[in-house]
């Protein structure tokens, strides 16, 4: 009986140094930097919809989402390295959260819709698909939206 009482405790033990290992494995990105850039991008262009919007700028909203296709893709392109469970999990996700944006810009197209409010909806709904695709990487690697971008406002060329 104490054989099998060790035996199981030996086996809690690595059970358990495996679990702690998997997040750490899962956080050892090929090219982080490169991720985390791309990430950036969707916040920074995510950010520029909601200015848009508020500003009542509607016939602009197209042409955010054309930048947010291209940081999609940049996002996609940063992780061509990354583990192919990592990019079945991201593509999913990062597809609609696309999708959300696309129908903001549908919406505005030819300023069909300018009620601010049925927009500034649809954008919360999108932030929460684009906060999707960020659960999926290390903490450290995601941007905080409430951050000015980068090179904007205080550098002069």
């Amino acid at each position: 009986m104490k054989r099998l009482s060790t035996t199981f405790a030996v086996l809690a033990s690595i059970g358990a140094v495996l679990t702690l290992a998997a997040p750490a494995r899962a956080q050892q990105l090929k090219s982080p930097d490169d991720i985390k850039t791309a990430l950036r991008l969707l916040v920074q262009v995510s950010n520029d919809f909601k200015r848009q919007i508020t500003n009542k700028n509607f016939a602009r909203v197209p042409h955010e989402y054309m930048e947010y296709t291209e940081a999609a893709d940049a996002l996609r392109a940063s992780m061509k390295d990354e583990s192919a469970d990592l990019k079945a999990k991201v593509e999913p996700r990062l597809k609609a959260a696309v999708s959300a944006y696309q129908k903001m810009s549908d919406m505005s197209a030819s300023a069909k819709e300018t009620d601010v409010d049925k927009l500034m909806a649809e954008h919360a709904k999108a932030v929460t698909a684009m906060n999707a695709v960020f659960d999926l990487f290390p903490a450290a690697l995601r941007p905080d939206p409430n951050l000015p971008p980068p090179g904007r406002g205080g550098r002069r060329g």
